[in-house]
């Protein structure tokens, strides 16, 4: 009797859930809610600005204390490669992991990671009471005020990055004066900003760093990229296909482009199917191809045409793949317009492409650092091109630019990042 009553219990929670979840999705709804959501969300600020002068003041900093934070609140790019580092050594630090109360149970993190809510009174007392701050973006700037004693460690989301940054100055300043003082706090609270070339490090310096001390020690997030371990590639290749229910036969395509106002479906406009065969004819082996969308465009629908039961799938939509290294340790060609990851992607010396149907749009509205055409990688502007592009590829050629770019670049990332980086950490912060 008791296990029906439960099992009822449970199948009426159920369907009230699914009432719930139904009438949030509703747009009538949604839009009675909103003004209460911001008189809400202001009430919460205001009562934690307050609580933050209070908390910065009474607590006291422990001397091995981390936190750690990205700028899409996951468990991925660098500060997940140095976290991984200090756990591999059994390092005696503290550390937690900032996370979005909103996302905490839609990403996976590893199970011993202390996860700690941000915007929470709980958050403040631990980001206030830790001795070091490691982010990839501009998030601890965001919500604190960096007290005596602290650390902050910068170590940026980009890689030889083509967008120009400057573009990220503005656009804080011109949210008046909240987002001023997060650049001031970013520029005067940094106090290491940890790079990969001497291109990032002019770059910085020009924007939000300008007298912040640079180390160039390497992106930890680009150590996997060297990885030549069978296992750890097995692992993570059997996952991906399992999850996204790809053929284990085939060859993988990373299709990843950026965010930019104005994107539009027709500038995301490849045939896969006809690229795929390209890619087929030119290196041999069947393709999948992966689009993973930015987080600010992941709702654009994509126009894939239904394709005859004959036919087999060619397209995968891996947005919700939490870390993209992964997704370049087993990918076969890369192809974007103008994002960072490719800039990563080059340390594998395989084949890459620039697809960017809207160049001369893209060069006013946002601009870049250098030319397209000065990377190593062919750049077209149409799928007609793209597909020649594949067809004339010279590999050759193409890995005697990839030497000369990152030569240029002065670049050291080398597979070792993260060991230099836990190696420097430990001079700042020693622990037995």
């Amino acid at each position: 009797m008791k296990k029906k009553l439960k099992s009822l219990k449970k199948s009426i929670r159920k369907v009230f859930k699914s009432i719930r979840r139904t009438i949030r999705k509703n747009r009538v709804y949604q839009f009675a809610m909103k003004p209460y959501r911001l008189v809400k969300k202001k009430v919460r600020k205001s009562y934690l600005a307050s609580k933050a002068k209070k908390i910065m003041k009474s607590s006291e900093i422990v001397p091995n204390k981390i936190a750690i934070a990205t700028n899409t609140f996951t468990y991925t790019c660098n500060p997940k490669y140095i976290y991984e580092e200090i756990i591999r050594r059994r390092l005696n630090y503290q550390i937690i992991w900032l996370v979005n109360r909103k996302n905490l149970k839609k990403f996976d993190y590893p199970d011993n990671i202390r996860l700690i809510p941000l915007n929470t009174v709980k958050g403040l007392r631990e980001v206030y009471s830790s001795k070091v701050w490691i982010d990839n973006g501009i998030v601890f700037s965001d919500y604190f005020d960096k007290k005596e004693g602290q650390i902050h460690l910068q170590t940026m989301h980009g890689s030889l990055g083509i967008k120009r940054l400057d573009n990220a100055v503005l656009c804080r300043n011109a949210r008046g004066k909240s987002g001023q003082r997060v650049v001031q706090r970013e520029s005067n609270e940094t106090d290491y900003v940890i790079t990969n070339s001497q291109f990032e490090e002019d770059v910085f310096h020009s924007v939000f760093w300008k007298n912040t001390d640079m180390v160039r020690l390497g992106h930890a997030r680009t150590d996997v990229l060297f990885s030549t371990d069978p296992v750890r590639i097995g692992q993570i290749r059997e996952e991906l296909y399992h999850r996204y229910g790809i053929p284990v036969h085939k060859k993988l395509v990373l299709y990843a482009p950026t965010h930019r106002t104005g994107l539009t479906i027709e500038d995301l406009s490849i045939d896969y199917e006809d690229m795929a065969l390209a890619l087929q004819k030119k290196f041999g082996g069947e393709f999948a191809v992966m689009i993973r969308m930015h987080k600010r465009t992941k709702n654009i629908v994509l126009d894939n045409e239904e394709t005859e039961e004959s036919k087999e799938q060619v397209l995968y939509d891996v947005t919700n793949y939490p870390d993209i290294q992964e997704l370049m340790l087993v990918t076969t060609v890369g192809i974007t317009d103008y994002s960072s990851w490719i800039y990563d992607y080059v340390l594998t010396r395989r084949p890459g492409f620039i697809f960017a149907t809207d160049l001369e749009r893209y060069n006013t509205n946002t601009g870049l650092y250098y030319p397209l055409e000065e990377t190593p990688f062919p750049v077209c502007k149409s799928h007609e091109e793209l597909i020649k592009n594949i067809e004339n590829f010279d590999n050759d050629r193409f890995l005697t630019r990839v030497e000369e770019f990152l030569d240029e670049k002065q670049s050291v990332d080398d597979g070792a990042a993260a060991k230099r980086i836990v190696d420097w950490i430990q001079t700042l912060v020693p622990v037995e």
